[in-house]
């Protein structure tokens, strides 16, 4: 995939602090809205793999979401474990907003 950006559609169809799941090639892909930012996270929890876009988002200074499924908590911004018991992050991705249009690319 390299450097490419995959379209996922236009902002405006994204909903404001909740998880939606986006396929990229064969990847699961969270995405959370939070104003004109985006996040990109693996939705996959590396504690048994259930899906994180179904868990609950928070907001604010220390975005995050919650799998539903035992309550391991990942930071938003950069996949980091913020409450076990997951040990491992989840992967992040790039995320840009041009024209009205969100675009995805894996992260570094």
């Amino acid at each position: 995939m390299g450097d490419a950006w995959t379209e996922v559609g236009p902002l405006e169809d994204l909903p404001e602090g909740k998880g939606r799941q986006f396929l990229l090639d064969v990847e699961k892909v969270l995405l959370v809205r939070s104003g004109e930012q985006v996040f990109a996270l693996e939705d996959t929890c590396t504690h048994q793999g259930a899906p994180l876009h179904v868990g609950p988002v928070k907001l604010g200074s220390l975005p995050q979401v919650t799998c539903a499924l035992h309550g391991s908590t990942f930071g938003l911004q950069d996949g980091r474990v913020l409450r076990g018991p997951a040990t491992e992050p989840v992967l992040t991705y790039e995320t840009k907003v041009d024209s009205g249009v969100v675009f995805v690319r894996p992260g570094d």
